[in-house]
């Protein structure tokens, strides 16, 4: 990397965990949306550049060669990449390449478009390093890259704060000399192949369940994760058999007062459903739901904060890094539900008909990751792994619509 770009500032202990656990495993993740309306590679080409200038993460690169912690570089000129699929081909096979596609992060931009472009139809996918974005924010930037292709103009942000300078939290203390890491495990992981698959519940299914939810003391959250428990122990006698612990990211956005910049701001909390737990399923829902309670604040996610802080302080390399994973984030099952979409689905002369987000994987051979959100009244649901169970989704799908009734 060109040590004369800017420096912009040390990455906070989040961050810093996703940009080591690359290293062992991809750690980048891709929203796919169904757009609909009449457009031009040439006026997504544009769009793209819009919304780098309005989000100062997208042209960034990443750098411990320099200093043991490693830092944000101001990248110069480089362009976030769009790539035109061919036709034929799906969403699902395109995310599956993408996942398949390391970044280096040395070299920005650190994400990446993608477009199975036909006149009137576009399905379009956003791929970032989850070191410089989480979930919503990919979200937030399909609302600006559509808005930037009906005309309208995106203001730029300032370049967001890390979750440690918002808490007041110092950067981390080291006095190890710079080192570049090598990405040589996560190649080894790649050589297994990336299995993705989306399923889009009816809107009247989701209305009904909704209100059940309600009806019952629980969260739409709490449902999903019951339902693919329970379809997770009908499909796989592992899961019949030993606990189920069930990973949920949190979102920190409105806790740290923070809008729809592009930036890492989630934590984590483990439920842990017991093989001899009760197999009704609202009753599940309503323990998941209760366990996610004390996340939902600053205080309660403190732990996770400080976990991850105290581990970062190590200096750890690759390996160590892939160890701590596998100790601390090894959960059956991620279930990452960014909820409902936070804007209209017709921006424009555009609407998204579709939405299936997020795609992304910890580095665990048997683990499950459920990728949930909901537009258009329509719950959407997107399975990746490198060892799917067979039929997934289909069984979470029919636990989901006999519970709604």
């Amino acid at each position: 990397m060109d040590t004369c770009f800017p420096t912009l500032r040390p990455l906070g202990v989040i961050e810093e965990y996703f940009w080591l656990f690359d290293h062992s495993s991809p750690m980048h993740f891709c929203i796919a949306a169904e757009v609909k309306g009449r457009t031009r590679v040439s006026d997504w080409r544009a769009a793209v550049d819009a919304l780098q200038a309005r989000h100062p993460m997208l042209s960034v690169s990443i750098d411990s060669s320099q200093q043991r912690v490693p830092h944000f570089y101001r990248t110069s000129g480089g362009r976030v990449p769009l790539r035109v699929a061919p036709l034929g081909t799906t969403w699902e096979r395109e995310v599956e390449r993408e996942i398949a596609t390391l970044f280096d992060p040395t070299e920005g931009p650190l994400a990446r478009v993608v477009l199975i472009h036909e006149s009137e139809k576009v399905f379009v996918l956003l791929v970032t390093h989850h070191a410089i974005s989480d979930g919503l924010s990919s979200i937030y930037m399909l609302r600006d890259l559509l808005e930037a292709l009906s005309g309208q103009q995106l203001a730029p942000y300032d370049f967001p704060p890390s979750i440690d300078q918002i808490l007041g939290a110092p950067t981390r203390p080291t006095s190890a000399p710079g080192k570049r890491l090598s990405h040589a495990l996560a190649v080894e992981r790649l050589k297994k192949p990336v299995h993705v698959k989306g399923l889009a519940v009816a809107s009247e299914t989701t209305t009904l369940l909704r209100e059940r939810a309600r009806r019952e003391g629980t969260t739409m959250h709490g449902i999903i994760c019951a339902a693919a428990t329970l379809a997770g122990r009908a499909i796989d006698a592992a899961w019949r058999d030993q606990a189920v612990s069930i990973f949920s990211p949190v979102n920190l956005r409105k806790l740290l007062q923070l809008n729809d910049e592009c930036v890492v701001a989630v934590s984590k909390t483990s439920t842990v459903i017991d093989p001899k737990a009760p197999s009704d399923i609202w009753e599940m829902a309503r323990s998941v739901a209760a366990s996610l309670l004390s996340v939902k604040t600053l205080e309660g996610g403190a732990p996770v904060f400080s976990a991850v802080y105290e581990a970062m302080s190590t200096d750890m390399d690759e390996t160590d890094g892939a160890r701590f994973n596998a100790d601390a984030f090894s959960d059956t099952m991620l279930v990452s539900n960014l909820g409902q979409v936070p804007f209209s689905s017709s921006i424009g002369e555009l609407t998204i008909e579709a939405l299936w987000a997020p795609v992304v994987l910890r580095g665990h051979d048997t683990e499950q990751t459920i990728g949930v959100s909901t537009i258009n009244g329509s719950l959407h649901l997107v399975h990746s792994s490198w060892y799917p169970l067979p039929g997934f989704l289909e069984e979470i799908q029919a636990r989901l619509q006999n519970a709604s009734r």
